[in-house]
This record gives C-alpha cells, sequence and structure tokens, in this order.
C-alpha cells in the first residue's frame, strides 16, 4: 500500500510501474519454482514445473565399499542414466535393537552426496522389506523374535510396528534434508516393497506406511509402489486412493505392452514406470549361473524408449550387483520345498561386473538412451570411465590353525547346560553356532536325524567331524561309538522372499539319536559364533593334516599399490573368507556356480596382508594347503 500523494497523471504512471514490479515478482517465483511431483493428467513427472524425463539404473551402496562409490556412480551417470535407485536396508543401519550405525559403508548420505555431485537424482527405497536377495529381506534378526513369539512381519502386528516406527524415526528424518524440494538429490520413495507378493495383503498395513512416510517427509514427497505385474501382485501391492504411484516390475522376457495395459487398467492416469527391468537375474549355490544376453536386454530396452504407449520411464535391476559381503546374502525357498541359498557374489549379469568393468550390455544401453533419449547423454563422462586393474598374487600357503575344538575360543557368549536356542533367542545375528552335549554312557552306531536344520548342521562325534545335514536334503548320518555329540550349526541365509520369511535359525525342531529326541533338555552347552573377529584366534604352527572345522591363516606380501584380485579355493569345498579382518564371504566351489571370491583393492594394502579361512567340511592334504590369488572372476558359466 503506497501513502505518497500524486497527480492522476504521475498514478497512472505509478500504477504501470507497480504492475511491472508486479509481473516481475510473479515471474520471479514461477522461475524459482523448485519440486518434483507427478502429473497424473500429462502422465509425465515434473521438476521444478516442467516434465522431468529419467532413466535410472540400481546400484546398492551396501554391495560395494565406500571407496568406490565414486567410480561406479561415475560409470553409471556415464552410460546416460540420470537417476541411481538404491535400497537401504535395516538390519545394515540397525544391526541390533537400537544400534544404528551410518559410518562407513553404511553412510547413505555420503553415498547421495557422490551422486548429486556427478548429476545423478535419487530413488530411495526405504523399506521396512527390500527383498533384495539380502538376509531376511533387510529386516533385522531381533524383530522376528522368538519362534513361539509368532511376531506376524508386514502386518499390523503392534510388536513389528513398533520396530518399525523406531527404525523409521531414526532414518526418515535424515533423509528428509535430502528432498529434490530440500536441495537434495532424492525425488522418489518407496513404500515396502513388492508386497502383492506377500500372503499378508494387509491394506491398513500400506497405508499406515505411507502416512508413516508423510509424516516425517512431508506431504509433498512423491511416493509408491512397485510389484509384478501379474493380477494377484495388483490387487494387494498398491495402495489405492492415497496419491501414491503404482509401478510395476518386469524384464526383458515380458511383453512391455501388455504389462502397461494391465497396470492401466490398476490405475488410469500417470507415468508408466518399470521399476525393475531385469538385465540379468539372480543365482543360487548349486544352480547355473543366470545370464541374460546383451543383444535381447538392448532390443527389450530400444522397444520400451520407443513405445507407442508415450513416454515410458525405467529402472535397470541391477546396473550394478555389487558383492554379499559377510553373511549379508539371503536366501528362497522354491515350492518343492527346497532352500536356496545365494552366493556371495551379486553380479547380476548386469551390465557393471562385480568389479565395476563395463561390458558389451553396458554400451548397448547407452547406445538405446543415445538414440531415444540423447538429452540424458553426457559425453564428457565415458572419458573418465576405466576398468579396475587386476593383479595375480599367486599361493597364500597356510601356516599356522586353529584347530576344532579350538573354534570355540572365537565364542562371544557361552551358555552351560542350558537348553536349545535358535540364533534370534540367544540374540546372534549370522555365523554359527555351537550346540554340544556330553553322555555318561557310549551311544553305539546310531542314526542321527534332524529334521529342521537351519541351514547346515556340521557332526562332530568325540571331537571329530563325521559329515553335513543339509536343510531340505532329509539326511540321516549314522554314527560310531561317542559320549560327545557336538552340532555346529551354519546360519546360510534368511529367506528374503515370498511366504516363509519366518526363517528361523540354528536348531528349531528335535534332534533324534534312533528313536531318543536329545533335543527337549536342559543340558546343552551352547557357543555363539558370529566369527567378527578371528584376530583373536590362538594359532598353532601346522604339523598335521587338519580336520574340518578349523581356521587356517596365511599372509602374502603386495609390492606397490594393491590391484583387484580373486580368491580361488583350490582343493577347498566350503567355507568363509577373511582378508585383513574383513570377511569377504562365503565360498562353495564344489557346487557351484560360483568359484572364486572378489577382493577389491580397498581390502588390500602395500606390505604383508593376511588370509585366514575356516574350512568346513573337506581339509586337503598338507601340501594343497593353500589357496590362489588370480586376476580373474568367475561366477559360474551361463546356461
Amino acid at each position: 500500500m503506497f501513502s505518497t500523494r500524486v497527480s492522476p497523471k504521475a498514478g497512472g504512471l505509478a500504477f504501470v510501474g507497480l504492475l511491472a514490479v508486479s509481473v516481475v515478482v510473479l515471474l520471479a517465483r514461477t522461475l524459482s519454482y523448485h519440486g518434483f511431483s507427478v502429473d497424473y493428467k500429462k502422465n509425465v513427472f515434473s521438476k521444478d514445473g516442467k516434465s522431468f524425463d529419467y532413466v535410472s539404473g540400481s546400484l546398492h551402496y551396501f554391495r560395494v565399499p565406500h571407496e568406490l562409490w565414486y567410480d561406479r556412480l561415475l560409470k553409471l551417470r556415464a552410460s546416460g542414466i540420470n537417476v541411481v535407485s538404491t535400497y537401504v536396508p535395516w538390519n545394515f543401519h540397525e544391526p541390533h535393537p537400537g544400534q544404528y550405525n551410518f559410518e562407513g559403508d553404511a553412510d547413505l548420505f555420503k553415498f547421495m552426496d557422490i551422486a548429486q555431485s556427478l548429476g545423478l537424482y535419487v530413488n530411495i527405497r526405504p523399506g521396512p522389506y527390500i527383498c533384495s536377495e539380502w538376509d531376511l529381506g533387510g529386516i533385522p534378526y531381533f524383530v522376528l523374535g522368538s519362534k513361539k513369539d509368532g511376531v506376524l512381519l508386514r502386518t499390523m502386528d503392534s510388536r513389528y510396528l513398533s520396530h518399525v516406527e523406531c527404525y523409521f524415526t531414526e532414518l526418515l528424518p535424515r533423509l528428509k534434508p535430502y528432498l529434490y524440494e530440500n536441495g537434495g538429490p532424492i525425488i522418489m520413495v518407496q513404500v515396502e516393497n513388492e508386497y502383492g507378493s506377500y500372503k499378508a495383503c494387509d491394506y491398513d498395513y500400506m497405508n499406515y506406511l505411507a502416512n508413516l512416510m508423510r509424516k516425517h517427509l512431508g506431504e509433498n514427497v512423491v511416493l509408491y509402489t512397485a510389484d509384478g505385474w501379474d493380477m494377484h501382485h495388483l490387487i494387494c501391492g498398491p495402495i489405492h486412493h492415497s496419491n501414491v504411484l503404482t509401478t510395476v516390475n518386469f524384464g526383458p522376457n515380458s511383453d512391455h505392452m501388455s504389462a502397461f495395459t494391465r497396470l492401466r487398467s490398476f490405475q488410469g492416469h500417470g507415468p508408466l514406470v518399470n521399476s525393475e527391468f531385469y538385465p540379468g537375474w539372480l543365482d543360487h549355490w548349486g544352480e547355473p549361473h543366470q545370464c541374460k544376453t546383451s543383444s535381447f536386454v538392448g532390443a527389450e530396452f530400444d522397444k520400451m524408449l520407443k513405445s507407442s504407449l508415450g513416454n515410458v520411464f525405467v529402472n535397470f535391476y541391477m546396473f550394478f550387483g555389487g558383492t554379499n559381503f559377510a553373511f549379508y546374502n539371503g536366501a528362497n525357498m522354491a515350492t518343492d520345498p527346497k532352500y536356496q541359498p545365494d552366493p556371495t557374489s551379486y553380479d547380476y549379469d548386469a551390465p557393471l561386473t562385480e568389479c565395476g568393468d563395463t561390458t558389451e550390455k553396458y554400451y548397448a544401453i547407452r547406445k538405446a538412451i543415445k538414440q531415444h533419449r540423447p538429452h540424458l547423454i553426457d559425453n564428457n563422462l565415458l572419458a573418465k570411465v576405466v576398468n579396475s586393474t587386476k593383479q595375480r598374487y599367486g599361493k597364500v600357503k597356510f601356516k599356522e590353525v586353529l584347530s576344532y575344538p579350538g573354534i570355540k575360543s572365537l565364542a562371544t557368549k557361552h551358555l552351560e547346560k542350558g537348553p536349545v536356542f535358535t540364533f534370534e533367542e540367544l540374540e546372534q545375528d549370522y555365523g554359527f553356532i555351537l550346540y554340544e552335549k556330553t553322555y555318561n554312557n557310549y551311544y553305539h552306531n546310531v542314526e542321527l536325524e534332524i529334521p529342521e536344520p537351519r541351514d547346515m548342521v556340521y557332526v562332530f562325534a568325540d571331537d571329530k567331524y563325521v559329515g553335513k545335514i543339509y536343510r531340505s536334503a532329509n539326511e540321516k548320518i549314522l554314527l560310531p561309538s561317542f559320549r560327545k555329540l557336538a552340532l555346529l550349526v551354519e546360519n546360510m541365509g534368511r529367506i528374503n522372499y515370498g511366504n516363509y520369511l519366518h526363517d528361523y535359525k540354528g536348531l528349531v525342531g528335535e534332534v533324534r539319536l534312533g528313536e531318543d529326541v536329545v533335543s527337549k533338555g536342559v543340558d546343552w552347552s551352547i557357543w555363539t559364533l558370529p566369527l567378527n573377529n578371528t584376530h583373536l584366534a590362538q594359532y598353532q604352527e601346522i604339523k598335521s593334516k587338519p580336520g574340518p572345522g578349523s581356521i587356517l591363516k596365511g599372509e602374502f606380501t603386495i609390492h606397490g599399490k594393491p590391484a583387484d584380485t580373486w580368491v580361488k579355493m583350490s582343493k577347498f569345498s566350503k567355507g568363509v573368507i577373511f582378508i585383513n579382518g574383513r570377511n569377504i564371504g562365503r565360498y562353495w566351489p564344489v557346487v557351484g556356480p560360483q568359484k572364486n571370491l572378489y577382493v577389491p583393492s580397498v581390502f588390500l594394502k602395500t606390505g604383508v596382508n593376511e588370509l585366514v579361512m575356516l574350512e568346513l567340511v573337506q581339509m586337503p592334504e598338507p601340501q594343497e594347503l593353500f589357496v590362489e590369488l588370480v586376476e580373474y572372476p568367475d561366477v559360474g558359466s551361463c546356461d
């Protein structure tokens, strides 16, 4: 409001001036609008008031050392992809109740900072359930409770929701500053994951999660769901009438016209999004390595980019797979039922290999983007893309050993004369538990049966290895004369998908010796062995052939800057490898498909390096007690 007196003529000029100022202010406000949204009328995404186009790629920060994030994200952006999609695994950030970790390889925020610096936007998938071939789909072990508690995961069960609320109250406020509207790279947030594939079909639960996310992230956040395009998936997965975008997942074997037509029958308007386009597939131990050809993937991707349906948005799952380091791999359950644990490698036959190398598939995808979405290509970045340096370091001979049952010295908890407990009841997440029982009298030639081993039981009679019992194999072992029975149980990965998520570990059922059920008493000694620190072992010089269940130690020297390498197990059968205290994962070359374990250069150091191996089944002869460090991967050959 102006208070200065003016003449009529001057007043007219003042009015014109005031109008001009108003137009400038209005224009400035329009130009400065900053936000990301869904335009349901035009079936597109809108960024800062303009239509926004993207091609996305999945790259999980938790499957690659943080020192290599820049390299992998640079290669992602150089392909023409402008959005990186990542899950957030709850158990990676809250390994035990109330113990939160957002540092080092868990520093999600540093990962997003690097992505933003490279011109990448972020599509974040915080769960609380993520699947992802990750232990229990990312849900921490402690949320299961004990088997008798019967906590119902992914439902409105208050016991489950109390854990979810605590975690989201910690995580989501940390994410809010990274939303695009607040100057960060996050443009979309997924609610749960593939809920239509789960038996609960609890609409109240999905609405609860959406409301919880909006409570912490604000009403403007773009939320979406992702499910398979089968009818039953779209009945239970989407959140109807809540302004949550419905998207679908399908690979090159599916017809995109059919998939998106089905989507339109559930959501009449909005962008057409394939949240998981599969350029490869996951592996299981004991099954062939899964592959898809570059020409096949490239051709189907090309079809979507030029679809008659209009603009289609695609996320490659996975663009870079990475590695299930430590004990984080998940498992599936076939309908047989057959337990299917995932290997250490998560190569996925992705456009970028496990060590981050570009492939023919990488360039086929880039070619299609350049042809159909040329505005997404930054030609200056491709010149910066360099594959990793690799090195053969040769044989690593083992000279020291911690023979079984010395592994007990690495236990973090020891229960003397207690009942049989599961991993979850003993508050143990991963690794092994050793159950031991000594009888007053000898058992002679009796059959051992464990109907529900979870998942592999290594059997020792009077401290001598006599065999193993594997989940779903329905095996029995005939034991010789003995007084002491020891059962070393390995958690090989909790089921991460489908209706078998309540996957307790350890001895969850009966243990029978002949006609006797010996698991109901309270006279078991128990050692919990997460194997978090093998440096604590008191190793001895190897003087004779060690038996299964022993830990071996060797050293190797690197001259100059370390390079990527792979451990080739040679004559060994099944176990775990640690390098410089880092758990690089499980090996099981006798069943495959993976034969060599990836060791990133950043796990190594110039000078002396330590390699520690736990062999569980078959120890080689003394002259063959070595592994080799080679310059090539072996994740298995394709069908």
